[in-house]
């Protein structure tokens, strides 16, 4: 007797199936977990999560730094594109830039974003994800300071190419350095730091240019070209090339700077590569 009890008491602890007949789905088949099979306790829970959010904290900044490198590059591509833009544009026009501003007859104003838009095709490229901007939007949320005007790009065409030193526009082809003047530069959301900006929130009302001056203009105290890459701004210089550059000059105790021709950062100047017209064999100006 003593064996036929330990018999069934070990046929109890193994898996029952309800054998499938031929032909049948073995799916059907009942199966029972064995009496004894091993529980998962609150503390296997627990060390679980435990051991996903240390990966999710030990991989958060590999994720936030490929992301960062992304928007720095996705900036220079859509600054490549606005570029060509004014450049093919400026094919179209006697190798004139298109104007800054016009104000229409009926009231309506056309920025150079606007002439441009049917050379550059996206809308988007218009937009510098690290300071974005709505491009085109119906009730834009970024007004020029001064007159009020709908901001549609994240980046500033250089004013000199109007009026600055001839009246109307400057000829391109008339540049002896084009490799060395800028054409554009990251504008977008000003900011109080221009090395150490705080960008506001896409979704925030704010100010901001379209228009590029000089890296130390203030306008209300804020700075119109703030960098969001590290005291950095990318640019893109005339002969088509487009370079992320240190700022040299943003605040007067950056030393003594031209603001008209001087330099920005590395080759690259606000006109020229620090020259006057036609007196590029003397130094340049800082």
């Amino acid at each position: 007797m003593g064996a036929l009890e330990d018999a069934k008491e070990a046929q109890s602890d193994e898996v029952s199936t309800t054998p499938a007949q031929e032909g049948e789905d073995d799916s059907s088949s009942l199966v029972v977990a064995p009496r004894n099979a091993p529980a998962i306790s609150l503390r296997h829970v627990l060390m679980g999560a435990v051991v996903l959010v240390a990966a999710a904290v030990i991989a958060a900044p590999l994720f936030g730094w490929q992301l960062e490198n992304q928007r720095k590059t996705l900036n220079l591509t859509n600054l490549r594109r606005v570029g060509v833009g004014c450049l093919t544009y400026a094919e179209d026009w006697d190798e004139r830039m298109p104007p800054p501003i016009q104000k229409m007859p009926d009231g309506f104003t056309v920025t150079w974003p606007r002439l441009i838009r049917p050379y550059v095709l996206l809308d988007e490229a218009f937009s510098n994800p690290l300071n974005p901007v709505v491009p085109f939007a119906q009730k834009p949320l970024l007004r020029d300071p001064l007159d009020g005007h709908a901001i549609d790009t994240s980046y500033a065409l250089n004013r000199r190419f109007w009026g600055e030193f001839v009246p109307g526009a400057f000829p391109a082809r008339n540049l002896e350095m084009p490799e060395r003047t800028a054409l554009l530069v990251d504008a977008g959301r000003m900011a109080a730091d221009g090395r150490h900006p705080r960008i506001a929130g896409p979704s925030t009302p704010g100010v901001a240019v379209d228009l590029y001056g000089d890296t130390t203009d203030r306008i209300g105290g804020l700075c119109p070209y703030p960098s969001v890459d590290g005291g950095q701004i990318s640019v893109i210089a005339v002969d088509g090339h487009a370079v992320a550059t240190k700022v040299l000059y943003y605040i007067q105790a950056d030393g003594p700077h031209d603001k008209r021709l001087g330099r920005i950062g590395d080759s690259i100047y606000n006109w020229n590569g620090g020259h006057d017209n036609g007196a590029t064999d003397t130094p340049p100006r800082e």
